[in-house]
């Protein structure tokens, strides 16, 4: 395995390459738009299979969890187009010591949104994860679940190989995903957008990796006031933990977002996007071809948000064993109760079905929320994890075969605080975004051009 980079490594490639882009992206006058702050969770789990096995092992486990965060926001603007954050967990076991640790488990996240123009725009974001060898859950920090997102917001379902990262329970894992999406508005009614995506996940202990390359196109069309058509191409460049089970995937994708501006006067608060097509295999492991399908409904309230719908095509399997046929249901939740209360839930039942190995899993996690203050807030979450490995797990060494589940349940209390430019308990936070509000050190323009919509 000399080929495989260090962990160090990709940590200081990720981490460096974005300040970097950045750095060189933003202008030098705007350096003093910044914003920092540190952030400490403090909290209490248990878990009925801290490593996810067949052989339940259970634990009480105290958590610490330090983040420092960065945000930017140009002139005139309040909420941050480019944030930076960098956190680790100590874990503290009631029963098993020899697992306490610091540092096992390190995240860092950035992204940045560039409006070169009116008309163009790009989108760039990192993730970097190094997991250690327990499956504990992670979550719990006061960070609200992601929202699964409609057909026309380019993206791509390598990521979806991700998600297995919690599934797998042998040994020690690093994983980074890098992503750029540029949008063109080439006149009201017709737009492009393309996007490139790197994801890479390296097994420490289990030895190997997986790497994917993925870059793609789409074109929308505003053919009617309630409907935006689209149709896209991307490829896919994936290379599995075996050498020998690699594939390149061909991705033909078209469909129409319906009631996509809410406008409607019957359904102001419902929407449904819908995209279908073919993705074709060409390499030399797993499905050759695969209906490519994307069904996403949503439903607005004052205080809250629904997604539910539907996701199926060729994507890796997380060095399983290659390019699988997937199909996933979900269904997410976000409600606001009231200024200082709210909730989210998430539901994903997935279907992995590749040419040696067909396996299920099922996450179901629900939190609430509660701002204490303005810097102090305090959280509850249960989530239950649930896979089954059937036909062919025998053959790869990151699956046991049979059903495996775990229940945890995780209360944190966090608080958060500003270090620059003000210095003190962090103040302007919203249980919406948990991010501070940027007072920029520039005048707010006077009159907003005509031409900017």
């Amino acid at each position: 395995m000399g080929c495989i980079k260090s962990r160090s490594k990709i940590w200081g490639e990720s981490v460096g390459g974005l300040v970097i882009l950045i750095s060189l992206v933003l202008p030098t006058s705007s350096w003093a738009a910044f914003a920092s702050q540190f952030s400490l969770g403090v909290g209490e789990e248990y878990n009925d299979n801290i490593f996810f096995s067949k052989q339940k092992d259970h634990d009480f486990i105290s958590t610490l969890s330090p983040t420092l965060s960065f945000f930017y926001a140009p002139a005139g603007q309040i909420e941050p187009t480019a944030t930076l954050s960098i956190g680790s967990v100590g874990e503290f076991y009631a029963r098993h010591s020899e697992l306490n640790n610091f540092g096992k488990n390190i995240s860092v996240q950035g992204s940045y949104a560039y409006r070169y123009s009116p008309q163009l725009s790009f989108d760039f974001a990192d993730n970097f994860q190094r997991q250690g060898p327990t499956r504990t859950g992670g979550f719990g920090f006061g960070q609200p679940l992601q929202l699964q997102t409609g057909p026309t917001t380019l993206g791509s379902d390598v990521t979806k190989s991700q998600d297995l990262k919690d599934f797998i329970s042998q040994g020690d894992q690093i994983t980074n995903s890098f992503g750029v999406n540029g949008s063109y508005l080439y006149r009201p009614d017709v737009s492009f957008t393309g996007f490139y995506q790197n994801t890479v996940a390296q097994f420490l202990d289990a030895g190997g990796t997986e790497v994917s390359h993925t870059i793609g196109a789409r074109g929308i069309y505003n053919w009617r006031q309630d409907h935006n058509l689209h149709a896209g191409y991307s490829i896919s460049i994936n290379t599995s933990r075996n050498r020998d089970e690699d594939g390149i995937i061909h991705n033909f994708d078209f469909g129409d977002d319906y009631f996509s501006n809410y406008n409607l006067q019957l359904t102001p608060t419902l929407s449904v996007t819908a995209s279908s097509g073919l993705s074709f295999n060409a390499g030399n492991d797993g499905p050759r071809i695969a209906n490519n399908t994307n069904i996403t409904i949503t439903k607005l309230w004052e205080a809250g948000v629904l997604n539910a719908g539907l996701r199926k095509g060729l994507t890796p399997s997380f060095g399983v064993a290659g390019i699988s046929d997937t199909t996933s249901i979900f269904t997410t939740l976000a409600f606001r109760f009231s200024e200082k209360l709210s909730t989210n839930a998430n539901v994903n039942l997935s279907f992995y079905d590749t040419e040696d190995v067909n396996f299920k899993t099922f996450e179901a996690a629900m939190g609430l929320q509660y701002m204490i203050n303005s810097w102090l807030s305090a959280a509850l979450n249960y989530r239950f994890r649930w896979i089954d490995s059937g036909s062919g797990a025998n053959q790869t060494d990151l699956l046991n075969k049979g059903v495996v589940n775990s229940n945890s349940v995780f209360v944190v209390l966090t608080g958060r605080f500003d270090l620059w430019p003000n210095i003190g308990l962090a103040r302007g936070l919203s249980s919406t975004t948990l991010n501070p509000v940027l007072k920029s050190p520039f005048p707010l323009p006077a009159i907003k051009p005509s031409n900017i919509p």
